[in-house]
């Protein structure tokens, strides 16, 4: 469903016309490449969390308080990635999430700025629709993708 959700707001960032059954069409479309990226995903997120967990339940001491930075870091970094890997996932001719993966960091690391900017806009606007919680709740995945689309778009224009 994600991928079909980012599909759609693909094709919007692309000024093509669409309408609510591309959006049922993309979900088999796109079946097995969003469960490899989502069990990738998975496993990356749970390596990730449950290391900062288990650092957090160390002593206190520099290094654990060090460690637990670094795999916060991470986290923030890989959830970062996974705005840019669906929509580059979605311009290649063949999909394959490794190479998406390989794109999303090639382009946060020559647009650092951008990419942090973009996380902190789009985390300053999700925060505010919390506060209007029904507005996040309908709109805000379809804001993200649609973001995600556009500023990978802005980046492959715009190198």
């Amino acid at each position: 469903m994600t991928l079909a959700l980012f599909y759609y707001a693909n094709q919007t960032a692309h000024d093509e016309s669409i309408n609510v059954t591309d959006f049922f069409k993309a979900i088999p479309r796109f079946w097995w490449t969003g469960w490899r990226w989502g069990v990738l995903n998975l496993i990356a997120l749970i390596v990730l969390l449950g290391d900062a967990v288990l650092t957090s339940y160390q002593s206190k001491t520099q290094i654990s308080i060090f460690l637990s930075g670094i795999y916060f870091t991470l986290v923030v970094f890989w959830l970062l990635l996974q705005m840019f890997t669906i929509p580059f996932l979605l311009e290649q001719e063949k999909p394959s999430v490794l190479l998406a993966l390989r794109n999303g960091i090639v382009m946060i690391g020559k647009n650092p700025f951008f990419s942090l900017s973009l996380l902190l806009l789009l985390f300053l606007t999700l925060t505010l629709g919390t506060i209007v919680f029904m507005l996040s709740v309908a709109v805000g995945g379809a804001f993200v993708a649609f973001a995600g689309n556009r500023a990978v778009l802005n980046r492959i224009e715009n190198p």
